[in-house]
């Protein structure tokens, strides 16, 4: 099966051989999904929103069907079109979010593996439940899902929530043949601790003014996903926090000049990778992000109850799943606390035609913003899908807003 796949195998081939630590992560994830593919070993889809911690105490190979949409961007701007298409032509909605189509189209043209089995939470939106549902029904992979309470304000919600984890192990035992060791879990669970602490740490350092290194301070969210509990992720995270504090150290600045400091709070437009250095060029640089935007706190490892509840209780703090699992309230009080927090000027939103939960509380969030004399910019793009919004037109409606606001 060598011969498929061939788009993310050549960033494969590309990125085994370098020696900073993000490209080690991807190669290293990437490689353990061809091996998995040409082993016939089961491939686990993690939705977007749970982090690999459970895969790698069992020993499973973890694939997030997001990611992978995001690697094929990167790899070519146009990657997803053709899924998108194919799966609108056999009668998907266009309204469907983008992610969804790819991951689905993805399966109808063979360019990605199918899973074994499939797991995802209710939150953040309808589209992952969707599209999730769309590829177990076309694959006959069996899917998991954990139903996450509205309001999580009581012992009793997160109790419930924490019996999800439990019937999602059993899960994972029943259709991986593997049965959890959870001395195993416990020492997975100690070192996500310590990679989930240098990823703190490194948002906080990006509070500084001027901004050391251009932002936001996303390196643990990749870990996340494909190797957190492994050393390797752990020294990932600790590499790039090593940098960040060395830029301190020497007093060196993000560009020459800081003019204005965007709160970006939402997920890049990964097709167009040179969008923040365009920006920067500008002398607007970005201190968070939505996916450097991360309150976890320490697992307690003392027995196997604590790692489950531990464990459950972060993965309500992920980004995104956080702000999409509850009332508006959530995603409004995070994006003004990142505002004051990391002294944001103004605040962007790329506005992902498919995230209609978000996009309805964007409206909230102005006005309260005109009152608070917050500088907010709202601009349709999809972030995947660059025929929606061209980055030409990108780059002029954000030039605009930006000199509005340096000219305050």
């Amino acid at each position: 099966m060598a011969e498929n796949y061939q788009l993310h195998r050549g960033l494969y081939e590309l990125v085994k051989g370098v020696p900073q630590s993000e490209g080690n992560l991807m190669a290293d994830w990437l490689g353990g999904v061809f091996s998995a593919v040409d082993e016939g070993r089961p491939i686990v889809y993690n939705q977007f929103t749970i982090f690999s911690e459970l895969m790698v105490a069992l020993d499973v190979q973890p694939l997030c069907p997001e990611l992978w949409s995001v690697v094929s961007v990167a790899a070519d701007k146009y990657a997803c079109c053709e899924s998108i298409d194919a799966a609108q032509e056999v009668g998907i909605s266009p309204e469907l979010c983008s992610v969804d189509k790819t991951l689905i189209g993805d399966i109808m043209l063979d360019k990605m593996p199918p899973p074994g089995m499939l797991m995802l939470p209710t939150f953040p939106c309808d589209n992952a439940k969707i599209g999730y549902q769309v590829v177990a029904h076309l694959t006959g992979a069996p899917i998991y899902f954990l139903d996450c309470p509205y309001w999580m304000d009581d012992e009793e919600a997160m109790d419930y929530w924490v019996n999800q984890y439990k019937g999602l192990i059993s899960f994972l035992e029943e259709h991986s043949g593997k049965k959890m060791d959870y001395d195993r879990l416990k020492e997975v669970t100690e070192e996500s601790n310590r990679c989930i602490d240098y990823w703190l740490e490194g948002i906080e350092l990006l509070k500084t003014k001027p901004l050391p290194m251009n932002g936001p301070f996303a390196a643990g969210f990749m870990p996340g996903l494909t190797s957190l509990g492994r050393p390797t992720a752990t020294a990932a995270v600790k590499a790039s926090l090593d940098t960040l504090k060395a830029r301190l150290a020497k007093g060196e600045t993000a560009v020459p000049e800081e003019k204005v400091r965007v709160v970006w709070f939402y997920y890049p437009v990964f097709w167009d990778g040179g969008l923040s250095r365009w920006m920067a060029e500008m002398g607007a640089v970005i201190p968070v992000g939505l996916i450097g935007y991360y309150p976890a706190e320490p697992i307690d490892t003392s027995t196997p109850e604590s790692i489950i509840r531990g464990l459950a209780r972060r993965s309500l703090e992920t980004p995104m799943g956080r702000q999409g699992r509850g009332p508006s309230d959530i995603w409004i009080e995070d994006c003004l606390n990142a505002v004051e927090q990391w002294q944001g000027d103004c605040v962007i939103l790329a506005a992902n035609p498919g995230c209609k939960w978000l996009r309805g509380m964007y409206g909230l969030f102005r006005d309260i913003c005109r009152e608070r004399r917050i500088p907010v910019m709202v601009w349709e793009v999809d972030f995947l899908d660059p025929r929606i919004t061209s980055e030409e037109e990108s780059r002029t409606r954000i030039g605009q807003f930006l000199d509005t606001v340096m000219e305050r």
